[in-house]
């Protein structure tokens, strides 16, 4: 498998008030809205005396043919989170305060069954394949790629700003 990686380890940083499990929803759907399968690498949660400390991080792909698949890491990090009760408009919101950090990276994985890397003949094969046979199109894959990725990026800035109470 090849990685051809777009951006790399981008990071997002909020200390407020949010809805954790929402959050986490939000994100699931919209995996799931455009066409990923995912799965989580980790879930950690650990008590500490200024709030819990939980890790999240999921692999999500999506297949574009038997060659070719968009992959997206995303690992948060929540630490100081505690409950808190807020009024608004005279009705009690039960939420969450803390301090999360998202970093996501993103490519696009050619080869990933490693059915043209098993011979040196197939490598080569490989290679010639990538970049005379399907560079254009692997090219412009990859700006598809670096779209979502963005959209990905707007969508958790758009929930922690529309979330901030």
């Amino acid at each position: 498998m090849l990685k051809s990686i777009l951006l790399d380890k981008f990071k997002i940083k909020q200390d407020s008030i949010f809805d954790l499990e929402e959050l986490y929803k939000q994100l699931f759907r919209w995996f799931e809205n455009n066409g990923y399968a995912f799965y989580e690498k980790v879930y950690q949660e650990q008590e500490t005396p200024g709030g819990k400390i939980i890790l999240i991080s999921w692999t999500a792909e999506r297949k574009i043919d038997t060659y070719l698949k968009f992959v997206i890491d995303i690992s948060y990090t929540v630490t100081g989170l505690s409950k808190i009760e807020l009024e608004r408009s005279g009705v009690k919101i039960s939420t969450n305060k803390g301090k999360v950090e998202f970093e996501i990276t993103s490519y696009l994985s050619k080869d990933y069954d490693n059915k043209w890397s098993k011979t040196p003949f197939m490598k080569r094969a490989r290679h010639i394949y990538d970049n005379y046979i399907i560079r254009d199109r692997i090219e412009r894959l990859e700006g598809e790629l670096v779209n979502e990725y963005q959209a990905l990026i707007d969508e958790i800035r758009s929930f922690l700003v529309l979330h901030k109470f």
